[in-house]
């Protein structure tokens, strides 16, 4: 009896050795591509460029292409459902955003004691990673290739809002009017071209965005392109700059539309 429980002491005690072990190894990779952002280039003057409700709306936000920076961090509080139908459940996250080149980094935890799992979302140097592990050790969902990157410069371009500097200074995305209230903001990727969308309110801010045949899983898990739908609200000062503290975004089923992200920013700083 005592030699069987020595042994199952020190099975769990190796268990818990490896998971130790995953779990610094996967906090090792998030740092190596938090470096790599921090070491991209730094914003460049375009505003020239802009169309003049663009320019507006990052001068407003408190960009100004005269101040160059690399990146922009911040914090949020939110709630995520990993897939279509599934239940929502509160994260924190901390995301870093290039500013002079394509490119982030999302790391997000839940906030349970019962069930936990992070997910790590990003785009590094044109290449996208999507991992989702529960208790931050067993890799429960993963993502990599074309139809990835395609699918993480299309959020990278969705979330210039949070980025204004950006807009002013990132030499990557091409903008365009479409309409009254609405650009269009691109870039190409080796997957593709991703166009995303926004509209204007009548103060000059990014309310919503839309972008058509994101890469996407369906309600069957299977690979698919869907229509793709976000909301900006609540603008208020955070840090240095004036960004949309709340936003939603989904996809369009068949069945109609779908939100699986709310969030809140929390906090936010910028580097040069």
């Amino acid at each position: 009896m005592q030699t069987l429980f020595a042994l199952l002491v020190l099975g769990l005690l190796g268990l818990v050795a490896v998971m130790f072990a995953a779990s610094r190894q996967f906090r090792a990779r998030i740092l190596t591509l938090a470096g790599e952002l921090r070491n991209a280039p730094p914003t460049r003057n375009i505003e020239a460029g802009l169309p003049p409700m663009v320019a507006d709306f990052a001068r407003r936000s408190g960009a100004d292409p005269a101040q160059p920076f690399r990146v922009a961090s911040f914090n949020q509080v939110a709630e995520l459902r990993l897939r279509p139908g599934g239940a929502f459940r509160k994260i924190a996250a901390w995301q870093l955003v290039s500013l002079g080149r394509p490119g982030f980094l999302w790391d997000a935890r839940t906030t349970g004691a019962l069930y936990r799992f992070q997910v790590l979302d990003a785009y590094v140097g044109g290449a996208g990673q999507l991992e989702a592990r529960a208790f931050g050790v067993i890799p429960v969902a993963r993502g990599r290739g074309a139809e990835l990157d395609l699918g993480e410069a299309f959020r990278y371009l969705a979330e210039l809002p949070w980025a204004p500097d950006a807009i002013l200074g990132n030499p990557d995305l091409s903008w365009r009017v479409t309409g009254a209230d609405t650009v269009e903001v691109r870039m190409k990727v080796a997957g593709g071209m991703a166009r995303v969308t926004f509209r204007f309110d009548r103060d000059g801010d990014i309310v919503a965005m839309e972008a058509r045949g994101r890469p996407a899983r369906d309600i069957e898990g299977q690979d698919t392109r869907l229509d793709w739908r976000g909301r900006f609200w609540d603008y208020r000062q955070i840090g240095p700059r004036r960004i949309p503290a709340q936003a939603e975004v989904g996809y369009v089923y068949p069945s109609g539309y779908e939100a699986y992200f709310r969030g809140e920013i929390t906090g936010y700083q910028l580097s040069a």
